[in-house]
């Protein structure tokens, strides 16, 4: 294929070169002559390992070609791969100058083909905020170009390339992550990734956009957190290392997909004891970990979240059937359980409520578990029922917890809000 690579930092060099390995033709096009001159004399611009034996055959070969014009090279190509940068305004917000001004280009440069030429498919691979392709590209593309989908089709690729392991991070890939219109508009684009595996996920735009930023913030919420305990570690001549070890350790809970899914707060005995514990110990030893730290209140504003959803369902007054009590399914233990804060709130904002939980049924609470209760829901003998038919007809049921059997008898007309897969 001929494929047009604008923008030529450290993403799109390293895709340059290798797609040029792979076969195919390469024009990069970038408004800076200097690097321009670089790629076509076969020289990267950018330090990376491998990639100026790469540019250096593909030149050799004729496969590879350099231009600031994307009009002038646009005729034949099959694919323009958009890598270029997105640096942050000052405000932290992306700055996406240089992709409106280059989706102007291309726009323009499609206008001017011939009726009769084949038009390229055009694939963003710069890392954008989430609405991107469709409130921002695809407008420009539609007054300059036509709609896309129509003529031509567009398609967002995230890069997952990591410095000095670009080329590694290409031909082995953990994920392969397609945005598009709509499912199968981007087939073409598949056929770059051709003898790579690795699991492909075609997705709409504005969720292929947030998989990037999801990444990268998760990256730095790892390192930030191994510095954090590092930091306490250290105030104890502990050896950080060793502790970090042993938490690797575990792939069942701690490096594992365990409690990454979006849904319910946490809570329970132990999770909210042991994060206060480490603060205030931490404090006690003064150490930051501002991190660590915010846990409980990132915590509380998710329990806030999930209350505003039911009040912006239904209105006070309304019937509410709550599934689940307790923190989690198979236990009794409502102490910090997100659930019980959540029906207390309901009851205070004057809500009809109904809770159902068979993990409650037939127990008698005791100690620690009984006060909290008390102490939050003094009247929950009243609230607990046994049956969809004894909670009547409510106007929402809230999902709070696993419970199939009864989600599964749930009347499908029946208006429901499930906290456990939002």
């Amino acid at each position: 294929m001929k494929i047009m690579v604008c923008g030529l930092g450290y993403v799109g060099v390293t895709t340059a070169a290798c797609l040029v390995n792979d076969g195919h033709h390469v024009v990069g096009v970038d408004v800076n002559d200097s690097k321009v001159a670089d790629v076509a004399s076969g020289i990267s611009p950018v330090s990376e390992p491998g990639v100026n034996e790469l540019l250096a055959r593909g030149v050799a070969e004729n496969r590879l070609e350099a231009s600031t014009s994307i009009e002038a090279n646009l005729s034949g190509t099959d694919v323009v791969l958009v890598c270029v940068g997105t640096p942050s305004h000052p405000s932290g917000s992306l700055d996406l100058s240089f992709v409106r001004s280059v989706t102007r280009e291309i726009g323009l440069a499609i206008s001017k083909l011939e009726e009769s030429a084949e038009r390229p498919l055009i694939v963003y691979r710069s890392t954008l905020p989430p609405g991107t392709m469709e409130s921002v590209i695809s407008p420009i593309l539609l007054d300059l170009a036509g709609e896309p989908g129509a003529d031509y089709d567009l398609a967002f690729n995230p890069e997952f390339l990591r410095e000095s392991s670009a080329i590694a991070d290409y031909y082995a890939p953990a994920k392969i992550v397609i945005g598009e219109a709509k499912p199968g508009a981007s087939q073409q684009l598949r056929g770059l990734y051709s003898g790579i595996e690795a699991p492909v996920f075609e997705l709409p735009f504005s969720t292929a956009e947030m998989i990037k930023l999801t990444d990268n913030s998760f990256h730095a919420i790892k390192v930030a957190f191994g510095n954090e305990i590092g930091r306490i570690a250290l105030s104890l001549s502990v050896n950080p290392q060793q502790v970090i070890d042993a938490f690797l350790v575990d792939t069942r809970l701690n490096i594992s997909p365990a409690y990454f899914r979006p849904g319910g707060p946490f809570g329970g005995s132990c999770l909210p004891k042991d994060l206060r514990a480490i603060r205030a110990f931490a404090e006690s030893q003064g150490v930051d970990i501002p991190l660590i730290s915010s846990t409980l209140q990132s915590n509380a504003s998710h329990k806030s979240y999930l209350a505003q959803l039911v009040f912006g369902k239904v209105t006070p007054g309304s019937k509410i059937l709550l599934l689940g009590l307790s923190f989690k399914s198979d236990t009794d233990d409502l102490r910090e359980s997100p659930l019980v804060d959540l029906a207390e709130t309901l009851l205070g904002k004057g809500y009809d409520l109904k809770i159902i939980d068979p993990d409650l049924q037939g127990r008698t609470l005791i100690g620690a578990n009984s006060q909290y209760v008390d102490d939050h829901l003094p009247h929950l003998s009243r609230l607990l029922v046994n049956s969809l038919h004894e909670a009547g007809e409510p106007d929402l049921v809230i999902i709070g917890k696993q419970m199939d059997s009864v989600v599964q008898s749930l009347d499908s007309e029946m208006a429901t809000l499930n906290l456990t897969r939002l």
